[in-house]
């Protein structure tokens, strides 16, 4: 069997990988120059290279690790339980908190108890949240998908603080959408996966940076070793019936593939393109891609200190979000002009009001955020910067969408 897979992200990739194993001849087609889809770093013409936005995984993605492991990705920093800094915007001081050595959900009472910002009755009520996912289905899941994330929760006796100060900064970062708009079923799923799944479901798993070093040439070689065929630089213009059962691909350039098989591996917008340019219509496919993109913006600071308290900071009810001490993370010594830099990111979910805001000011903004929530700040020296934006980072988790998809 011939079989080509459009897209040459991690879910190309792993297409590719697998009908390789089945004996398939594959070729595998990428319209960028390199592996990896939205997982790639971008030139910076004084840092070098900066990825796109700080990435993230956790412990509960397994086939996500089993892919990684089988082209030898291994992450820079993996934690077995838990640990992250969260920053008290009103106390002014950082406290390190850790997962405990407990059976789920237990782990999570030693970094619930100390979680700042949030009443002793509002750390109890949390258990409302763990009992109505107990013995959460399928079937729970689709019925959750059209209510708001902020209302399920109030329904279960999350108030204002909580939400604020515990359930946004852990929500929104997974769902890149505010509460207000977040499928109740999306945010579900991640608490009960990422959160209620095991003692070690929500450790952090951090790639290396830069991302395209750290995907693109493992994922060349285990392809390679495959026997499958890469060709980047190859956008499918057309997906049309070839002879027999089979179909014709014709790239931009005129260049044409046959295959008994393909596989989209793409978003559903391009599947739909694709589709219908071969007089295909399938309505569930077309509510999937008129599903609305959300945005993430990320902002790189290169500074003369570290400043940060810890490799991963919360900042609960602070527009910064989630900040990484990437110079602790992986990123090894770094230089600007023969002197030492730290470097730091700030990842933003749910930023539409923040993809069109000029670079200076954002880091004007973001930087002056920083040294009212991080004393160490007050004393560093901005040395470079750089804001990188993702406007179609992901789908926009709202009401209704995990229908769609």
């Amino acid at each position: 069997m011939d079989a080509v897979v459009v897209g040459g992200g991690l879910a190309g990739i792993s297409a590719a990988l697998e009908l390789a194993d089945q004996g398939a001849r594959v070729t595998l087609v990428e319209r960028a120059p390199v592996l990896g889809g939205l997982c790639r770093s971008v030139p910076d013409p004084v840092a070098g290279r900066v990825d796109t936005g700080q990435h993230v995984y956790l412990g509960c993605c397994t086939e996500l690790e089993r892919l990684l492991g089988r082209i030898g990705a291994e992450p820079a920093w993996r934690q077995e339980r838990l640990e992250l800094a969260v920053a008290d915007s009103v106390k002014g001081r950082s406290r390190t908190l850790r997962a405990g050595r407990l059976p789920a959900p237990a782990h999570l009472l030693p970094l619930l108890w100390r979680w700042p910002g949030l009443p002793t009755r509002q750390r109890l009520a949390t258990a409302a949240v763990a009992s109505a996912l107990r013995s959460f289905s399928a079937e729970d899941r689709v019925l959750l998908d059209i209510v708001p994330a902020r209302s399920w929760l109030q329904s279960l006796g999350q108030d204002e603080v909580a939400i604020r100060q515990l359930w946004e900064p852990l929500l929104v970062s997974a769902c890149n959408v505010s509460l207000d708009r977040c499928s109740a079923g999306v945010a579900a799923y991640v608490i009960r996966e990422g959160l209620l799944g095991g003692s070690a479901a929500g450790s952090l798993r951090i790639p290396a940076t830069d991302l395209t070093a750290w995907l693109d040439p493992p994922s060349r070689r285990e392809l390679t070793a495959r026997a499958v065929e890469v060709k980047l630089r190859w956008r499918v213009a057309e997906l049309l019936p070839g002879p027999g059962s089979t179909h014709l691909l014709r790239s931009a350039e005129g260049e044409e593939l046959k295959a008994d098989q393909v596989v989209l591996a793409g978003s559903a917008a391009s599947a739909r393109r694709l589709l219908t340019s071969r007089g295909a219509a399938d309505p569930v496919l077309d509510r999937a891609a008129a599903l609305p993109l959300s945005p993430i913006v990320n902002l790189h600071l290169f500074t003369d200190r570290p400043f940060l308290p810890g490799p991963v900071v919360a900042a609960p009810g602070s527009p910064l979000q989630w900040l990484f001490d990437r110079s602790r993370l992986g990123d090894g010594d770094q230089a600007i002009d023969g002197v030492a830099v730290f470097h730091s990111a700030a990842s933003l979910s749910a930023a539409d009001a923040l993809v069109g805001v000029a670079q200076t000011t954002l880091t004007t903004q973001l930087w002056q955020l920083c040294q009212e929530l991080f004393p160490a700040a007050r004393r560093a020296r901005l040395r470079h910067s750089r804001v990188t934006r993702e406007a179609a980072a992901t789908f926009a988790a709202l009401p209704g969408s995990l229908q769609a998809r």
